[in-house]
C-alpha cells in the first residue's frame, strides 16, 4: 500500500504538502494539487483510515459482538443497533463470536485495534459458562467503552440493557396460576446462561411446585419432556427459550394434548420458529429492536462522558398469548 511519505518523496514535497492537497485545501496551488492527485490515482492511493481516526480521535463506528448469527433474537437486535447508529451517523461491524470464548477474544482484539469507538457486546455462552470475564474487563484498562446487552455479569463494570428477566418469569407464572393452571412445568436450554439463572429464579419465586428440566442438549429435554407427560399430567409449560418452547410444543402435539384447552405453553422469545409453529406459540416479548436501539444510546451517552456512572436500561416485555 502507497503511504503519503511514498507520494511525497516522489513528488519533492512534504507530507503536509500531500495530505492538504489531497483534501482540496485552499493552502495548496490547483497545479500541485493536479500532480498530488495524478499520482494518487496512478498507485491507487487510499488513506490509512486507522491513522486518521487516531489523529481525529473518532471513528464514527461502534463494534457489535454478538454470540449467535442464526438466533433471530440477535438479529433484531442487531436491526435496532443499525437503524440507531445510522440515524447518528455511526457505522457498525459486526463480529460473531459463535458461543466461544476463542472467537470472542478474537473480536474483542479486533476491535481494540483503533477501529471503533466503542463496543457492544452479548458475551458467549462458553464465557458464562467459565464464569471468566476478564478478556472484557481488559476493556477498562485499554479505555474503549462498551455496553453488554441482553447478557450479563455482576462481575463487570459497565452500562448494560437488559429485559426484566426475573419479573417477566414470575408475572407469567402468576398468569398461570390466575388461569388456573396448577400443574406448571418450566423447560430450559439455557441452564449457563444469566438470563435463564434469572428467568428460573423468577419462577420458583412465584410457585415452589414448578417442575423444573432443564439441559443442554435438545435430545435431553425432548426424552425428559416425553417421560414426565406419560407418567404425570400437566397443564401448562414455560418456556426459558424459545427452542425448549418449540420442543415441548411439537411433543405435546404427538400425544394429543388440546392446546391449549389441556395444555398452555408460553415462551420467552422474539425469534422466527414461534412466529410459524401451530398451533401459535404464546411468547414474552422481549422486544429486541429496542434492546438494540438503547444499546447505541448508552454508548454514545457514554462516549460523550467516559467518567459519568453506570446506567442501566431494563425493557419491559410484552405477554402475548396466540392460543385461543
Amino acid at each position: 500500500m502507497v503511504t503519503l511519505k511514498q507520494l511525497s518523496k516522489e513528488l519533492g514535497v512534504s507530507i503536509s504538502t500531500v495530505s492538504k492537497a489531497l483534501s482540496d485545501s485552499f493552502e495548496i496551488s490547483e497545479r500541485t494539487k493536479k500532480k498530488v492527485l495524478a499520482l494518487a490515482r496512478k498507485y491507487n492511493y487510499r488513506p490509512n483510515n486507522v491513522a486518521v481516526n487516531l489523529r481525529a480521535k473518532s471513528t464514527k463506528t461502534i463494534g457489535v459482538i454478538i454470540p449467535n448469527i442464526f438466533n433471530h433474537f440477535y438479529t433484531k437486535i442487531l436491526s435496532g443497533i443499525e437503524q440507531e447508529a445510522k440515524r447518528n451517523n455511526y457505522k457498525v461491524i459486526v463480529s460473531i463470536s459463535n458461543e466461544t470464548v476463542s472467537s470472542e477474544k478474537e473480536g474483542i482484539s479486533f476491535f481494540s485495534n483503533g477501529s471503533v469507538d466503542g463496543i457492544l457486546l452479548a458475551p458467549s455462552e462458553e464465557t458464562e459458562k467459565l464464569g471468566n470475564y476478564k478478556h472484557i474487563s481488559a476493556l477498562h484498562q485499554k479505555e474503549i467503552p462498551f455496553v453488554l446487552f441482553d447478557r450479563y455479569s455482576e462481575k463487570l463494570n459497565s452500562d448494560k440493557v437488559i429485559i426484566n428477566d426475573f419479573d417477566s418469569a414470575k408475572k407469567t407464572v402468576k398468569y398461570l396460576i390466575n388461569k388456573g393452571r396448577e400443574e406448571i412445568v418450566v423447560v430450559s436450554l439455557i441452564k449457563h446462561l444469566s438470563v435463564g439463572e434469572l428467568r428460573k429464579k423468577g419462577a420458583f419465586d412465584a410457585s415452589k411446585k414448578i417442575t423444573l428440566l432443564e439441559f443442554e442438549k435438545e435430545e435431553e429435554l425432548e426424552e425428559a419432556f416425553l417421560k414426565l407427560i406419560k407418567r404425570k399430567r400437566i397443564d401448562a409449560v414455560l418456556a426459558l427459550d424459545e427452542l425448549s418452547g418449540i420442543i415441548t410444543l411439537n411433543i405435546a402435539r404427538t400425544v394429543a394434548f388440546k392446546i391449549p384447552e389441556e395444555l398452555t405453553i408460553i415462551s420467552f422469545s422474539q425469534g422466527v420458529l414461534s412466529e410459524y409453529s401451530y398451533p401459535k406459540l404464546s411468547t414474552i416479548n422481549q422486544h429486541a429492536k429496542e434492546i438494540g436501539e438503547n444499546s447505541v444510546q448508552l454508548l454514545l451517552t457514554r462516549l460523550k462522558n467516559k467518567e459519568a456512572s453506570y446506567k442501566t436500561r431494563i425493557i419491559k416485555t410484552a405477554l402475548e398469548i396466540h392460543q385461543t
